[in-house]
């Protein structure tokens, strides 16, 4: 497979501009000797633009640690973390299934702008050794948010532009040579396509995991995420119904018992004070919680409150052990906000009395259209960028689960038909049943399917299925 063009530039002085802007230097791996998948990375701290523009001198730090080949080196692969608060810590966990998918690349990790070991929104307060750690809390939001106003111009720096920059810059600098690769999960799949526009690196493939909507998507941005998690919701429920078709619809019994959380105080009561339904939509991420749900239904109906609680903790119980080992892995709310405001929003208008209203009656919802609500946070302006898609790709593979409440297959569908028009090298698969990031929780479907599209150079566009994901 030919590799995509560099760009309209000479390599050779596209090589050595590179070298210019990025002075990187190796240095001791934090949690090096502490955590077992990290022994062996090597690790970069790089001096690099904040903005790409001429004349601006000013610098930041950006962070990427390295995991050698774990047999003889033919090349490298970067691993792109979503978020877009996400460090690269949110990839660690994988590493192992990535060293047996890929033993003869190097993997590297980086950390985005903004997060993990790279330069901060709030340096002092998402510092590694402030009170809370990479965390904001108590008055470290009122200071964070001060030094966001005061220093605008470093704030609207941290684009998903110049974060694509930034791994043009990382990816030219350190991959050496042999083969190279990128995957991207996630708010990954949409920063690899920003990088792609740029036209500056070359790839022998893509992999895009859960692929985001089309940032023009009305029907699918951010502020339209309670729809999209009911809509998979009730598309679990009708798929459970179909194995119990003597009783009463999940639909109609979950709808009747959250009517009665409004008139029941009793019953209300006994119920966790969080939305029941953003509680539910919150388990359709995870695949063993999301099965329990006619479970609970049938308990809640019951007034047996056990089967709720025990998903609720199994939830919190993941997300508080998932990456809990990395100092790192804290996500950058100011970056998600600042960037989700500038480009991810399509209804910056709307108020939070407007979701509110909006997601009544919906039996399954997020907690995000109203945290990104009524905006606070500093924004920047959309540039050419936005909205646009690469025109020329290498061999590239999306891969999504059709119950993902996160980026709706749907959604990932009609933005690979766009991506597909001028590239007719771009497969879609799909993974029954499979919710968000199936690197993670779909790794047998995952990796038969990788492997074979990387052994290929391609692979047509289906339905894969994993024996964990069957719906009893």
């Amino acid at each position: 497979n030919t590799p995509i063009l560099k760009n309209r530039i000479p390599f050779v002085i596209l090589f050595l501009y590179f070298l210019n802007l990025c002075t990187a230097q190796s240095q001791t791996c934090p949690e090096l000797d502490t955590i077992p998948e990290l022994k062996g990375s090597v690790c970069f701290t790089s001096k690099a633009p904040l903005n790409y523009k001429a004349g601006d001198t000013t610098k930041i730090e950006l962070f990427v640690r390295k995991f050698p080949a774990v047999q003889e080196r033919k090349g490298s692969i970067w691993l792109i973390p979503g978020g877009p608060g996400e460090s690269g810590a949110s990839l660690y966990p994988l590493i192992g299934q990535f060293s047996k998918l890929f033993p003869n690349l190097d993997i590297f990790i980086p950390d985005h702008r903004g997060t993990g070991y790279s330069n901060k929104l709030c340096p002092q307060e998402e510092a590694i050794d402030s009170p809370s750690g990479m965390g904001l809390a108590n008055d470290e939001w009122g200071s964070c948010f001060n030094y966001m106003y005061t220093n605008l111009d470093y704030v609207k720096s941290f684009t998903i532009t110049n974060a694509a920059k930034d791994l043009s810059l990382l990816i030219n600098s350190y991959s050496g040579s042999g083969e190279r690769y990128i995957y991207g999960v996630s708010y990954g799949t949409q920063l690899v396509l920003r990088l792609l526009q740029l036209e500056t690196v070359a790839f022998d493939a893509v992999l895009l995991d859960s692929l985001v909507p089309h940032q023009e998507d009305v029907a699918y941005d951010l502020s339209h995420r309670s729809l999209v998690t009911n809509n998979v919701g009730l598309s679990l429920l009708q798929n459970l119904d179909q194995r119990n078709s003597n009783e009463e619809s999940l639909k109609t019994q979950l709808k009747a018992i959250l009517e009665r959380a409004k008139t029941d105080t009793a019953f209300a009561a006994e119920l966790p004070k969080q939305d029941l339904a953003i509680l539910l939509g919150m388990m359709l991420d995870l695949p063993a919680v999301r099965n329990t749900i006619p479970e609970i239904i049938k308990g809640l109906q019951a007034d047996n409150f056990e089967p709720l609680q025990q998903a609720i903790q199994n939830v919190t119980s993941f997300y508080t052990g998932y990456g809990a080992a990395y100092p790192s892995a804290t996500n950058s709310i100011p970056l998600t906000q600042v960037i989700t405001a500038s480009e991810n929003n399509l209804r910056p208008e709307m108020t939070k009395a407007e979701v509110v209203q909006e997601s009544e009656g919906l039996l399954f919802k997020s907690p995000l259209p109203n945290l990104i609500a009524e905006n606070a946070m500093p924004t920047y302006s959309r540039d050419a960028y936005f909205g646009q898609t690469p025109n020329q790709m290498p061999p590239t593979l999306i891969i999504n689960g059709t119950l993902d409440p996160k980026t709706h297959i749907e959604g990932a569908k009609k933005h690979y038909m766009l991506l597909a028009e001028k590239n007719p090298s771009v497969s879609f698969v799909k993974v029954q049943n499979a919710p968000h990031f199936i690197a993670l929780f779909a790794p047998q479907a995952f990796n038969k399917v990788v492997s074979e599209f990387i052994k290929e150079g391609a692979i047509e566009n289906q339905t894969v299925t994993e024996q964990s994901l069957m719906l009893d």
